[in-house]
């Protein structure tokens, strides 16, 4: 094959691993909490999907996640159910690289789950579980008590975090966020 070739396929990775890098966006627990309202740590209660189509669109599926726990922005008692785009629905699946595993969101899963407010992804669906899989993070039990499970650089939670950690690192990116807004 000629040079022209390999440089020409070699420009065209380049641009395509540079546009999708462009729609990723690393987290850090401080863009976390400004970008979302609610953080809750509890248990998975219910999982469910459903089906949506825009008017002039293609169908949309979405997994909706329930957790009950403590939301960890105000120290109060929350039920929140957040949803996610992919799942399956009668039969019809819609899978996306970007949806959480279905390892993590298991009823009965202990977990911290970011969410924020969504608009355009149907009657059923107002909050969303933001940045998909980068917004739901697994909890275990060690002898030393409770610890989030991180996902690496770029997420919020990028190591295994203690929850007094947690705590503490939220706390600040809460009053980060409250001077930011002033």
């Amino acid at each position: 094959m000629s040079k022209a070739f390999w440089l020409g396929s070699a420009l065209v990775g380049v641009v395509l691993a540079g546009t999708a890098y462009a729609c990723i966006e690393a987290l850090d627990l401080n863009k976390m909490v400004a970008k979302t309202d609610v953080a809750v740590r509890g248990t998975i209660t219910g999982v469910r999907t459903v089906k949506y189509t825009p008017p002039g669109d293609e169908r949309m599926i979405y997994t909706l996640v329930t957790v009950e726990g403590e939301d960890l922005y105000n120290g109060q008692p929350r039920t929140l159910e957040a949803g996610f785009v992919g799942g399956s629905f009668g039969g019809d699946s819609m899978i996306v690289t970007s949806m959480p595993a279905p390892a993590d969101y298991r009823v009965g899963s202990k977990v911290v789950l970011f969410s924020a407010p969504v608009e355009g992804w149907g009657p059923e669906v107002s909050r969303c579980v933001y940045a998909s899989y980068g917004g739901v993070f697994k909890e275990v039990s060690t002898k030393n008590g409770p610890v989030i499970l991180g996902k690496g650089e770029g997420f919020a939670i990028d190591k295994n975090t203690s929850l007094v950690d947690l705590r503490a690192g939220i706390a600040t990116a809460l009053e980060l966020k409250a001077k930011e807004a002033k």
